[in-house]
């Protein structure tokens, strides 16, 4: 696993999970402005189906995002011993991955959370 074409596999297969994880985020986080802007404009009739759209689509953003950064952990970690010494995986070996995992859940979780909140206790 250590030729120049699995080396070019891995930098493909990282370029592709970092797409997706901008992607799920982006949509994720377009998915509460939209929210926010129902809320600000006062729609109360359907506050039951946009709470199943919040809880469902904040569950798929979580799950996706933790997905797609377990995967670029694992592809880095298939990594040739020519490439344990480089200063990248130096890098990459440091990176604090709990920590972002901490904050999509924190971040998506307590958005959904005030978002539920301003729509049925206030």
């Amino acid at each position: 696993m250590n030729t120049a074409q699995d080396r070019a596999n891995r930098i493909a297969a990282v370029t592709v999970r970092s797409r997706d994880l901008f992607w799920i985020f982006s949509i994720t986080a377009v998915m509460h402005f939209v929210v926010f802007g129902i809320i600000a404009f006062g729609s109360t009739t359907a506050n039951l189906p946009i709470t199943v759209f919040i809880i469902f689509g904040t569950i798929i953003g979580i799950m996706g995002s933790l997905d797609c950064l377990d995967d670029i952990k694992a592809i880095g970690m298939d990594r040739g011993e020519a490439e344990v010494n480089t200063h990248f995986q130096k890098r990459f070996d440091s990176v604090q991955w709990g920590a972002f995992k901490g904050l999509i859940v924190v971040g998506f979780g307590l958005t959904t959370l005030a978002e539920l909140y301003v729509m049925y206790m206030t």
